[in-house]
């Protein structure tokens, strides 16, 4: 009930995104605590409110199956409480207190009371890069408090801002896009989110997925562009080239994975870079007082944040409840689970196709926008050259995403419920819960009255980018209408017609399919296999089905392979053929490998200083006292 109410402010927010301010109370430290919410914080809150509520459904036959231990039990509420005060918080001891809580319970769930040495691995991965997030985020916000004379309240870093030098502003935008990206989960800051995404239990995993990692897009929305205000080119093209290196690199990382957690998790990263897309076009649009077009950009960006918080808590839900129910979640030992599992079938590839950017559905209104706002700013005479290229080149790389996300699902759905069962757990699957059947359902409906309802969606949501903007009453191109035909605006869609469009033309095959039968009846028969009986190991694998796109994008992906031949004793002929397949991973192999390597010498290194000796003790304080003492003499 409370993720209802959650949801339920979240609308009332941005049908009136007027502040409004909440007074918790003073800490320890008697540092008074304000949230203020408004509109931008709607968008998110809405997000929080719906994945929050489908993801406790769900988790309901969790606690009937195995009760909720002490640690989940209050690392949960915890975990949606600390989301909620990020999105409101409205200063900055408020906003990092609510950073940490989010991301210890976040880690304490990931980990869980009863961890796996894998959930272990995953959890410190995950603490210690969320923590180097938060340094940046620290170094940050003191700079912009020391700009404001000490003022941590974000509207009086937003009042002076503008008196910033420049040098300083820079430093400080660079910082909040380590410090959020980093969260949200972008390349190259993206080594934690494969592993604790797929650990963690699947109503967390689509929480953590559907909206912690949007805690780093409104991070940089609110910090990056609404304090900020009007930077240079670089600043939106930045995250345009980040966001087309997370898009292409998260959905080619998606192909090749066949776990299936895993493979969503790298379609988050995917994701958060077509956000990043249109964040960067609105970014450089109103550098360039294209305020218009800026509101176009940042719209695209919050109703793909939304949009994703939908699908993909659906498609985590999903992969849950096929691995409760199989016991496994590798691809290659799935199949045939629409026999047994028709309403998580159904409900899974309803996301499937809304992430994969199938109209009329919610993720292709969003992807839409998005092109529409990289295109504006290609075509915009007064940008400078390098961004409308690099705006160009963007729009290529989001439809060659779009492209390979089709590929993806097509894999990932056919692998898991069509065919023939590849393992006896698939084989003797059953149903999902009914909490889990619930949990889906919701989001599967919302999904599509998200994409058929985007004309009114888009309409509000224009209200919270142009105040965010500071664009007035900037009005936005018409992108997506409610116009029941075609005709529109050029570059304008009509998502109701494209729904009727779609109906009809369903109609009219399953009609043609009826009157040209006659009166013959249906007549079940095996699947033909040329005259032999269709057996599971005739069938594509999902490592088969990757093969080609992997050769293909080999100079990107470094492709890996192991073949292992058994012969017979004293014999030429193969007893046995195993292989195994993979890609390298080149920043973790040759970036945070070796960072990490370099990270674990240098603490072994500085363990030596802690010798257990009372005297050496002191004299380090000594030393350190000495030290601070000539600081404060040559700087007084």
């Amino acid at each position: 009930m409370a993720s209802l109410a959650i949801a339920a402010l979240g609308v009332f927010l941005l049908l009136d995104p007027s502040t409004f301010t909440i007074a918790l109370g003073s800490t320890m430290t008697f540092t008074p605590i304000d949230v203020a919410y408004d509109g931008l914080s709607g968008v998110f809150v809405v997000a929080l409110g719906i994945v929050g509520f489908a993801a406790s459904v769900a988790a309901l036959d969790s606690v009937v199956n195995e009760p909720a231990n002490g640690i989940t039990g209050v690392a949960y509420p915890t975990f949606l409480l600390s989301l909620l005060l990020v999105f409101g918080a409205s200063d900055a001891f408020a906003f990092l207190l609510a950073w940490e809580i989010m991301a210890v319970s976040s880690a304490a769930l990931v980990v869980g009371a009863r961890p796996s040495p894998d959930q272990v691995r995953a959890g410190y991965l995950y603490l210690a890069i969320t923590h180097l997030a938060t340094a940046a985020l620290l170094v940050a916000f003191a700079l912009l408090t020391a700009q404001a004379d000490g003022q941590v309240a974000v509207a009086s870093w937003r009042a002076t801002v503008p008196a910033m030098p420049t040098l300083e502003l820079d430093l400080v935008f660079g910082l909040l896009v380590i410090g959020f990206a980093t969260k949200a989960g972008a390349i190259p800051f993206h080594v934690w989110l494969p592993r604790a995404h797929p650990v963690a239990p699947a109503h967390v995993s689509a929480l953590m997925s559907g909206v912690m990692i949007k805690a780093g897009i409104y991070g940089l929305i609110r910090f990056g562009f609404d304090v900020l205000g009007v930077g240079p080119d670089w600043w939106g093209g930045l995250l345009i080239g980040i966001g087309a290196i997370s898009a292409i690199l998260g959905v080619l990382y998606a192909l090749m994975e066949h776990d299936l957690k895993r493979l969503l998790a790298f379609h988050s990263i995917e994701n958060i870079g077509i956000i990043l897309l249109g964040l960067g076009a609105a970014m450089v649009l109103r550098a360039h007082g294209l305020a218009a077009l800026a509101a176009l950009g940042l719209v695209a960006a919050l109703f793909h944040s939304l949009n994703h918080a939908l699908f993909k808590g659906l498609l985590f839900l999903g992969a849950g409840a096929v691995q409760h129910a199989v016991g496994g979640r590798d691809l290659n030992r799935l199949g045939g689970l629409a026999r047994v599992m028709p309403i998580t079938a159904l409900a899974f590839g309803v996301g499937a196709a809304a992430i994969s950017g199938l109209p009329p559905l919610n993720g292709f209104a969003s992807e839409w926008l998005t092109f529409q706002a990289l295109i504006g700013t290609g075509a915009a005479i007064t940008v400078s050259p390098i961004a409308r290229s690099l705006a160009f080149l963007a729009v290529g790389g989001l439809a060659l995403t779009a492209a390979l996300a089709v590929a993806c699902f097509v894999k990932a759905t056919g692998m898991t419920f069509l065919a023939l069962p590849r393992s006896p757990g698939a084989e003797h699957a059953h149903e999902a819960g009914p909490g889990e059947r619930w949990g889906m359902g919701l989001l599967a409906v919302l999904c599509v009255v998200a994409g058929l309802a985007a004309g009114p969606i888009v309409a509000q949501l224009t209200t919270v980018a142009t105040a965010i903007g500071g664009s007035g009453g900037a009005s936005l191109p018409a992108a997506v209408t409610t116009a029941p035909g075609p005709a529109g605006p050029a570059g304008s869609i009509a998502p109701l017609f494209l729904a009727a469009l779609a109906l009809g033309a369903s109609a009219v095959a399953f009609g043609a399919t009826r009157v040209g039968r006659g009166p013959h009846a249906i007549r079940s028969a095996p699947t033909w296999a040329g005259g032999i009986v269709a057996a599971a190991n005739m069938e594509y694998t999902a490592t088969g089905y990757a093969k080609p796109i992997r050769l293909f994008f080999r100079t990107v992906l470094l492709p890996e392979r192991e073949v292992h031949i058994e012969f017979h004793p004293g014999s030429p002929v193969p007893r046995s053929i195993s292989y195994q397949g993979g890609v390298t991973h080149v920043l973790e192999t040759m970036v945070f490998g070796p960072l990490h390597g370099l990270a674990v010498r240098g603490a072994h290194s500085i363990r030596r200083l802690q010798n257990g000796s009372l005297q050496i003790y002191l004299a380090y304080t000594l030393g350190a006292l000495v030290v601070l003492l000539a600081i404060s003499r040559l700087t007084a």
